[in-house]
């Protein structure tokens, strides 16, 4: 199959994905599926991303984080975090890709946007906080460890495209604004977050 085929059936197939990403994210009968109470959501869109991964397109596919996209920790348990997101405008992203740290696949996915048609979105991926740093003194959980990264939206489908191939994607400034919306702890050096996506540092 020629390139120019190729890229109209990725186009197509990223407005269609974001047509139903959007009518799962805001539309009335399906918006309970965004919320904390949603968590149950998460494993099959583990299994489902590495399956798209497989026979659709391989950038549907899980993919490592980069320690470049840790923007902080949050010293409370998943279920608090979750609802905190979920309090300050975050919806639970059902259709991203898997993201893996060490093998071990993320916990959460969320995302902010302006408003449900906005050509950006601020994409928090959440693992179990491994620093020793974030224990609490009484053997408590520890925390959940925020990635982040800005990106062009999952659901518009006239920047899907964008999305779907990591155009205008931008870990600086993702890690920076959820640094300044979430009481985040850096508890941890990391590598500079790159003013790109997340794959410009390899």
């Amino acid at each position: 199959m020629s390139a120019v085929p190729t890229r109209l059936a990725t186009r197509a197939l990223a407005a269609v994905g974001a047509t139903a990403g959007f009518l799962l994210q805001y539309a009335p009968p399906f918006r309970w599926a965004t919320g904390p109470r949603s968590r149950w959501m998460e494993p099959l869109r583990a299994r489902a991303s590495r399956l798209a991964g497989v026979a659709v397109d391989e950038r549907a596919g899980s993919r490592p984080i980069d320690e470049a996209e840790y923007a902080g920790t949050l010293r409370r348990p998943l279920d608090e975090t979750e609802a905190l997101l979920w309090e300050r405008g975050f919806r639970r992203n059902p259709l991203s890709r898997l993201k893996t740290r060490d093998g071990d696949p993320e916990i959460g996915s969320w995302v902010h946007r302006a408003s449900p048609l906005a050509e950006r979105q601020l994409h928090l991926i959440l693992f179990p906080a491994v620093s020793a740093a974030t224990a609490t003194s009484d053997g408590g959980d520890p925390g959940v460890d925020v990635y982040a990264h800005a990106e062009a939206s999952s659901v518009n489908p006239f920047v899907a495209a964008a999305h779907f191939d990591a155009a205008g994607q931008n870990v600086a400034e993702g890690v920076a604004t959820a640094r300044e919306r979430l009481p985040l702890d850096v508890t941890r050096e990391t590598p500079d977050p790159p003013s790109g996506p997340w794959s410009s540092r390899e």
